[in-house]
């Protein structure tokens, strides 16, 4: 689906206000199947695998594993547990299947 196609079926909402803010929700249509899984989908499936970078580890950095055929998306300041100390996801990420990579993480206490 092209981006103007897509554009087109967008309707704005009704806005959230909060004091002197307002916030405007996107709703749009979702045609066909997504072609990924959620971190927790992944996790239930058991095909994540969280590491420390290394043996002394890394505080702001995690190793995270795809070991599944299907690709991965987490969402920023989703809780990674299992590692040398819990930590939060920095930033949204997309995981391909079967790929490796080294994502930023907070601290979490």
């Amino acid at each position: 689906m092209k981006l103007e196609q897509a554009m087109a079926g967008i309707k704005v909402g009704e806005p959230q206000v909060f004091g002197g803010l307002a916030v405007f929700p996107l709703i749009g249509e979702m045609n066909g199947k997504r072609d990924y899984l959620t971190l927790n989908e992944a996790f239930d499936r058991k095909g994540i695998k969280i590491s420390e970078v290394s043996e002394g580890g890394s505080v702001p950095e995690l190793r995270l594993k795809n070991l599944l055929d299907q690709d991965v998306f987490a969402a920023d300041g989703e809780t990674l547990l299992g590692a040398k100390q819990n930590r939060v996801l920095n930033s949204s990420i997309y995981v391909k299947a079967k790929d490796e990579i080294v994502i930023p993480v907070s601290c979490v206490e």
